[in-house]
Formats: C-alpha cells, structure tokens, sequence
C-alpha cells in the first residue's frame, strides 16, 4: 500500500491532469492524483475505467486486484492505492472540530483522540468496509494502537500534511508509516 497527497493551494484545478467524477473541489485533482500513484506504483500511464459498486465506491472492473481511496478536502487531495482493500481520508482542521466533538465523540474517545483524527479514522474505515455510521463508528487506543471497531482492520492516523488530518485503513495489511508528498505541478498540466 502507497499513499499519496498533495497540496493544490493556489493550483489551478482547470489544469489538472484528470477529470473529476464529481462538481465537488478537488475532485479533478484527486483523480490526476490518482494518475500519478498507479504510475509509481504499477507503471500505468493513464487511469483505467473506473465504475462504481452498488454504494457508489469507485473501482477498476478491468483491474479488480488494484485497490484505491481518494480524499479532498480545502487544499489538499490524498489517494491511497494497494493491492487490497482500502480507505483514506484527510480532514482539513478548520477550527468546526471542538464545536461538534461533544456530539460526535464519546468521553472514552475525547480522552484519547482529537475530532479531526478521529473523524478521519471514521471516514477511512467507512469507506473501506461501507459499514456502520459515522456517528456510531467508535475507536480507542491501546497500547498506542489504534483498536477500530471492525476485527481484523488496522488503522493510523498521520499528522504529515499540513493543518490536516489524515487515516488510513485496510484488512490486510498495517497502512504505511508515511505518506509520499508529490509536487502539485506533477498532476497539473
């Protein structure tokens, strides 16, 4: 598993190399993204199709063993490729989080993580098991492990980008200790 972010501040998102699947910010650029972490990691030049299932998760039909996640979010894009499996997100932290972690989070939880972090774990196993509800979705630590609520899943969070929270989760293997930062000029034209 390889995850990859960038940081599209000020980039022109007309420019990126792919179009987005949606109008939502960002989304041209997490697929360009998308583009250039298949080229690292699997020598791809170009995206094959892409559908979605039956809860709307992107995927390869001519590629069913190369796996994906994409996040954007206010200036940042993430796109997590693996050989199994997975989910990432990334969680711009913009000051929202305190005012909604008494309701989203339980006292267990708001000992041991931040809104963002935890919200973000929540997305990243969300969109890798399509299970539970965002709310309901509860994690703790120990040990210094994240423990999820779905056996067997490994999760990490990681404070790499800038102002963000990021997770990542998978069934099959730890996600990376690090993620990979590309230039923003490498998914523009």
């Amino acid at each position: 598993m390889l995850i990859f972010y960038a940081d599209t501040r000020g980039l022109d998102e007309g420019r990126a190399l792919c179009l987005g699947r949606s109008r939502a910010p960002g989304s041209a650029f997490a697929y360009s993204l998308l583009r250039y972490a298949l080229e690292v990691w699997k020598g791809a030049p170009e995206l094959p199709e892409i559908t979605t299932d039956g809860r709307g998760k992107p995927y390869f039909p001519e590629r069913p063993d190369w796996h994906f996640s994409l996040s954007h979010t206010r200036g940042f894009v993430l796109a997590a490729v693996s050989a199994a499996p997975v989910g990432a997100d990334v969680q711009l932290r913009d000051g929202r989080g305190e005012r909604l972690a008494g309701r989203l989070m339980s006292e267990s939880e708001r000992e041991q993580f931040d809104f963002y972090e935890l919200w973000s774990l929540r997305e990243s196993l969300y969109k890798l098991t399509g299970e539970g509800s965002l709310r309901s979705l509860r994690f703790e630590r120990r040990g210094g492990l994240i423990v999820p609520p779905h056996e067997g899943a490994r999760c990490r969070v990681y404070a790499d980008i800038p102002g963000c929270s990021a997770a990542a989760a998978s069934l099959v293997e730890p996600p990376p200790e690090r993620l990979i930062r590309v230039d923003g000029a490498k998914i523009c034209s």
